[in-house]
């Protein structure tokens, strides 16, 4: 019999189907559901939603066709799932860093070092996010457009009071466009990340986007003195 070390040791070098099967049968089953998932997510991201089928995801997850049916109903969920959950760990990590946060420029840095960092982490998922989350239809397209309305307007929030600090005048349409302008160099990012050129300038990356967002805030035209 091996020492509990021994196996312990051979636990943590196994791959994700055997740390899978060492799971409680509650626990094995979400597992299951979070590798299909991310297998999907890089078949989307390589081959595209349209183009991609339920056997191509099985066939990377090294798992039967039939199988992933006991899982989920069909391509669609899977592709609603992968967004959904992106969503939700961007929002929630957002949240969790900038919570009790007073400055709303350390506040604003804190969002956007969060999301770069989650999406150099989930470059397959934050790929399907980007490009594929156009694709859900009906009920599945209306939450996904929820759950983006709620991540954007946290963002938006806190660059009206970056503008407020600076005492610049912002109305809610420049807000909107500002907003819209940050996520599109965010998103861009893994389109030119190179980890072995980048990898050690995630702070300069960070910096960067901030300042092209906060520099011409705090070059706006102040607030008329009431």
């Amino acid at each position: 019999m091996k020492k509990p070390s021994v196996i312990a040791a051979s636990k943590r070098g196994a791959g994700p189907k055997a740390q899978i099967r060492a799971l409680a049968p509650a626990e094995r089953y979400d597992a299951n559901i979070d590798y299909i998932l991310r297998a999907a997510a890089e078949v989307f991201a390589a081959k595209s939603f349209g183009l991609a089928s339920i056997r191509d995801i099985a066939a990377h997850a090294r798992i039967s066709f039939p199988r992933i049916y006991y899982y989920l109903r069909n391509k669609e969920e899977l592709l609603y799932l992968i967004t959904k959950r992106a969503f939700e760990q961007l929002s929630s990590r957002a949240e969790e860093q900038t919570a009790g946060v007073q400055d709303p420029e350390e506040k604003l840095k804190l969002f956007i070092k969060v999301h770069i960092e989650y999406q150099l982490d989930n470059v397959a998922e934050m790929k399907v996010l980007i490009r594929e989350a156009s694709s859900l239809s009906g009920r599945n397209a209306t939450q996904i457009a929820r759950l983006m309305h709620d991540y954007s307007h946290l963002c938006r929030k806190i660059i009206e009071q970056v503008a407020a600090k600076h005492g610049a005048a912002m109305d809610r349409e420049t807000s909107r466009i500002l907003t819209s302008l940050l996520f599109g160099a965010m998103n861009s990012v893994f389109g030119w990340y190179e980890p072995a050129r980048d990898r050690e300038q995630h702070a300069e990356i960070v910096d960067e986007v901030y300042k092209m967002v906060v520099s011409p805030i705090a070059a706006r035209p102040s607030l008329p003195v009431e």
